[in-house]
């Protein structure tokens, strides 16, 4: 979900709900604090591992979350920050019990609406690395992020009473449950269609458009299917690992390149994979590619495409005991 409505749903709960200023920031803090997680991505692209150093990574689960937020929370208090978000925002953060526990609130808040989303969060990391999505909204939703920020401009250009806010909040929800209940349908629609339970259904920007992917042992079936003629028009197979030019020991290829944290994190962060596999040279070369991501991208314009293909894939090269991430 996108950091409008992170920030705005806890800042109307907390007016709801009567809070005082103090717990609302905090609130609202707890909603925004996981995302800063953007200033991380610096640590994969230099020292790569597989400790989820990644946006909805590390900081988007249960227990990461609060030392997070707590994080966020002590340097939201000190002085050079407030004095310069007060330019801005009415903004009061401390530090008591109270506040930790309406900041991590606010973690539980942002938690859910990722949930929600499309490709998810892990929840419950570092215990366990799997990626809980209800699949039922885009990753960002457009109507709801415009929705959000309509609201938050209204409020920062004349601020209102409590029940003013109420009456935004009641707008801020129907439209939420609304947009949920017609995607709840549509992704229905989208099983029922195939009466497949083996096949996974993705949301993608559009309400009535969803990616319906079947994994076989040997292939990957994509198809992509309208709810509003209930129709599936356009579909792709490729195969889960294809071999261009033959060699030896792949299997060890295969093993060595699974091994690198680049490619670990590849594979928790796509829809699915597959492979591209050439030898030459006495060396395998060997592409991981989401081919969801590609199908994502074909009704789009080809810089688009070119750049979807380079962002939803990683390259390897293993030669002998030396396996290089291109």
């Amino acid at each position: 979900m996108d950091l409008f409505s992170h920030a705005l749903l806890p800042y109307l709960l907390g007016n709801f709900f009567k809070r005082n200023k103090q717990e609302i920031t905090a609130f609202v803090i707890g909603g925004i604090a996981l995302d800063f997680d953007i200033f991380l991505l610096w640590i994969q692209y230099l020292y790569p591992t597989f400790l989820l150093i990644t946006h909805r990574g590390i900081t988007h689960s249960l227990f990461f979350g609060f030392f997070t937020v707590l994080m966020i929370l002590y340097l939201a208090t000190r002085d050079r920050v407030k004095d310069r978000v007060r330019r801005f925002v009415s903004f009061e953060p401390t530090i008591t019990r109270r506040t930790i526990a309406f900041a991590y609130a606010g973690v539980i808040i942002h938690l859910f609406l990722d949930y929600i989303t499309t490709r998810g969060v892990p929840i419950f990391f570092p215990f366990d690395v799997t990626k809980y999505s209800a699949e039922v909204f885009f990753y960002t939703d457009i109507y709801l992020t415009i929705l959000s920020l309509i609201i938050i401009i209204f409020l920062y250009k004349k601020p209102m009473q409590r029940k003013a806010t109420t009456k935004f909040l009641v707008i801020f929800l129907v439209i939420f449950a609304a947009l949920g209940t017609v995607r709840i349908i549509e992704k229905t629609s989208a099983e029922d269609f195939f009466k497949d339970q083996n096949k996974k259904v993705y949301p993608t920007t559009s309400i009535f458009d969803w990616y319906v992917v079947a994994n076989n042992s040997d292939k990957i079936n994509i198809y992509e299917y309208t709810g509003y003629n209930r129709t599936s028009s356009y579909n792709i197979t490729v195969p889960r690992l294809n071999i261009t030019t033959g060699g030896e020991n792949l299997d060890v290829a295969l093993h060595a390149a699974g091994e690198m944290p680049q490619v670990k994190m590849f594979k928790w962060r796509a829809y699915t994979v597959a492979i591209n596999a050439s030898f030459s040279d006495g060396a395998w070369s060997l592409e991981y590619y989401d081919p969801v991501q590609r199908a994502m991208a074909h009704g789009s314009p080809a810089f688009f495409r070119r750049a979807a293909a380079g962002f939803g894939s990683v390259k390897v090269r293993v030669e002998g005991d030396r396996v290089i991430v291109q």
